[in-house]
């Protein structure tokens, strides 16, 4: 387990060699936002701003970057999940 930023204004622990998924897209003030979830453990989300990818770890970027076209095609792009996730993952423990 790693501790890494998670987007949603705090810090996680995430599996170190997940296998990784796009959950969901969204769009918010120009800018689009990437949850992914990180599959082996549950209830493991990050959210990444398009714009930030360079800042990521290799292995999220070269994940990502592979998904670029269907990222941008909005293809994941589901507001309703995201904003599910993002109550989820900013609710006061």
């Amino acid at each position: 387990m790693v501790l890494k930023r998670d987007g949603f204004g705090g810090s996680r622990y995430y599996p170190e060699n997940s296998e990784l998924s796009i959950l969901c897209t969204y769009k918010d003030q120009g800018h689009t936002f990437v949850i992914i979830q990180y599959l082996d453990l549950p209830f493991s989300y990050r959210l990444i701003n398009r714009d930030g990818l360079f800042l990521l770890e290799e292995e999220l970027l070269n994940f990502l970057c592979n998904q670029l076209d269907e990222i941008d095609a909005g293809i994941y792009e589901d507001v309703t999940l995201a904003k599910e996730i993002t109550e989820l993952m900013t609710r006061p423990k």
